[in-house]
């Protein structure tokens, strides 16, 4: 019996320290991704604030033109020569401004699509490591199932474990084969058979 539980307890061990390694694994990969987009983020958050800024200071001097224009057409009956020229500084000034403010939205457009296929392309890694943690915790499990042999005597009879027997003391009792009641009843773990449970005991 002992001799069955070793090799039992050693690939159990095998198992779970490979499964706790491939988690590790999964764990550190998914920190260094982590930790790319946190940095990732900290770069286009400061851009778009370098961004807003220049956006607000145009659209604050759009609003000095705007009012500067104004003046000019108030006082164009007095000086119609001079006010041409600034209307005309004015008018081109504007539409320099309104070019960058054009390429500040498309840059800024820009930059969210791509920290959109960052975050994207972490969610895709992240769901491949998962997805190796639980292909491999599927085939430790399976490779641990244990099987049963149908080599054993069909004769024989029912009995009730009673409190403090084991399958090796029930197999002495009745000058059977613990393998034998082991493979009958299909035990994975014969050291845990509850009283009260009903066991076929082979007998040649």
């Amino acid at each position: 019996m002992l001799g069955n539980k070793k090799p039992l307890a050693f690939v159990c061990g095998i198992s779970l320290f490979v499964c706790l390694s491939v988690a590790s694994f999964a764990q550190e990969n998914t920190k260094i991704l982590l930790a790319n987009i946190k940095q990732d983020l900290e770069l286009v958050n400061r851009e778009v604030a370098g961004l807003r800024s220049e956006v607000e200071m145009l659209r604050r001097e759009n609003v000095q033109l705007k009012m500067a224009i104004d003046q000019a057409d108030r006082s164009r009956k007095q000086d119609k020569g001079t006010e041409s020229t600034l209307v005309l500084e004015m008018q081109n000034r504007l539409q320099v401004l309104e070019l960058t403010l054009k390429q500040s939205e498309r840059d800024r457009n820009s930059m969210q699509d791509e920290l959109n296929k960052k975050f994207q392309q972490i969610i895709e890694q992240m769901n491949r490591g998962f997805e190796q943690v639980s292909a491999s915790a599927s085939a430790s499990k399976e490779s641990n199932a244990p099987s049963f042999s149908s080599d054993y005597p069909k004769n024989g009879f029912v009995h009730k474990v009673e409190k403090g027997e084991t399958v090796s003391s029930i197999a002495q009792k009745y000058k059977s084969k613990v393998s034998w009641i082991i493979n009958a009843n299909q035990i994975a773990d014969p050291t845990k058979v509850f009283v009260g449970r009903e066991l076929f005991v082979p007998q040649k």
